[in-house]
Parts: C-alpha cells; structure tokens; sequence
C-alpha cells in the first residue's frame, strides 16, 4: 500500500508543477519505493503519450479519407 501511496503523491506533485528531482526529494519513503514510483509513473506518462499520438495519426488518416 505505501508504493501506491508514495505514487499518487508523486503524481500529484508532478501535477502541480514540480520537477521529478523535487518531487521525489519531498517524498517520505525508503529511496527504492520512490524509484519504483517514478519509474511507474514515468511508463505511465509515456504509454499515455504514445497511446493520443497513435490516436492523433489515425484520427488524421481517417480525415484524409473523407476525400
């Protein structure tokens, strides 16, 4: 439970605008739960990113379509 936790805080903190060095500096944890938190939070915001980017092209191929 403390990974999750230690997780939503590192994302909420990333929300607000702070970098990943800061945010994990105010974190409260044993240093290997932060890592794995920003490394999961990290394959989050990439999938995330490479999931509207496919999305962007097949939206854009489809319009190409209506011809």
């Amino acid at each position: 439970m403390e990974h999750h936790h230690i997780s939503v805080q590192l994302k909420q903190l990333l929300k607000r605008g702070y970098s990943i060095n800061d945010a994990q500096n105010l974190l409260t944890a044993p240093r290997e739960i932060i890592e794995q938190a920003t490394r999961d939070c990290m394959t989050d915001k990439y999938v995330t990113q490479r999931t509207l980017l496919s999305q962007h092209h097949q939206a854009k191929y489809a319009m190409g379509l209506r011809g």
